[in-house]
């Protein structure tokens, strides 16, 4: 099963939407996406919410929102091939064991989502 789209896609899209000089005005309904976004990536509530009250702090929000993603994206990525790895050599429980530990220490919850699923598949 194929992994939904994740809200963060909308997000990242925005960075796009960045004034030269660093600035990023969003509408309310954007604005209320990023922020809940920022929170999934783990952010700060109070990071979230000062972020959000001007246009350079918007633009900042977004490049963090985008890095989290890119950085949590490569250790799913780097954890999967060492998952698939382990499967090949007929180690089942080595790759159950990697997916365990990636679980229990990966900070952003869809990320985390998507590694449980494959661990349930593995079992």
């Amino acid at each position: 099963m194929r992994p939904r789209v994740p809200a963060w896609e909308n997000v990242i899209e925005m960075e796009r939407w960045i004034s030269p000089e660093g600035r990023l005005e969003l509408p309310g309904e954007d604005r209320a996406q990023v922020q809940s976004v920022a929170l999934q990536m783990t952010i700060a509530e109070a990071e979230v919410y000062t972020s959000l009250r001007t246009p350079e702090g918007t633009a900042a929000l977004v490049r963090e929102v985008h890095r989290r993603v890119r950085e949590g994206g490569k250790r799913y990525s780097s954890t999967l091939a060492d998952v698939r790895d382990l499967q090949e050599a007929g180690d089942a429980d080595g790759a159950r064991k990697v997916l365990a530990e990636y679980i229990a220490s990966e900070p952003i919850p869809r990320y985390r989502e998507w590694a449980e699923t494959e661990l349930k598949e593995l079992e």
